[in-house]
């Protein structure tokens, strides 16, 4: 996974609000494992099923993850956008070299739903990759210093972003949280 060089100063969570072309103001980082009440305020969520899953089973779960923030566009040719990842902060014990095979790991569960559902070796992690881009960065908070992890999406169709956002919704709730599923390093 590279280091993602522009972070546009997202680094100290939660990171600021900023105001959009429209005049309504984006709320960008809510700390919705703080502030469960708030995830009202992030608009995109109406624009996905499975994006709104996706952030009220991570964050509102006592889980190893949280989201951090998130965007939704559509355009003439695609549907994109982006979710920001960590581990929660108070988990401590979780590194910096675990955050950077996350992506590694999610091919390892892709390979295990291939297997299960009986698909051609490779259809699912081939697809992912060609949908879903990861990378890192910095990130502050709660007096420590750690890794973020975006994860971007380009898809076709809102459908595909649908599939993207519920299986990562699923590997970061359900399967990357069973120690026996990790890829040895």
């Amino acid at each position: 996974m590279e280091k993602r060089l522009d972070n546009n100063g997202y680094i100290d969570f939660p990171f600021p609000a900023t105001r959009n072309a429209n005049g309504s103001v984006n709320p960008c980082g809510i700390d919705l494992t703080l502030e469960t009440d708030r995830i009202e305020e992030i608009a995109v969520i109406k624009h996905s099923v499975n994006l709104r899953r996706l952030l009220e089973e991570v964050n509102l779960q006592d889980g190893l993850f949280m989201t951090l923030a998130c965007d939704w566009q559509q355009r003439s040719d695609a549907v994109c956008g982006f979710i920001d990842i960590a581990f929660r902060p108070d988990l401590i014990h979780h590194t910096r070299e675990e955050a950077l095979k996350l992506e590694r790991a999610f091919d390892a569960y892709l390979t295990e739903q291939e297997a299960q559902h009986n698909m051609t070796a490779g259809s699912l992690v081939n697809y992912a990759r060609s949908v879903l881009d990861w990378c890192w960065s910095p990130l502050r908070q709660r007096q420590r210093e750690y890794e973020k992890i975006t994860i971007q999406f380009y898809c076709q169709q809102a459908e595909d972003a649908e599939w993207c956002f519920d299986h990562l919704r699923h590997f970061l709730v359900s399967w990357y949280p069973t120690a026996e599923h990790l890829p040895t390093p």
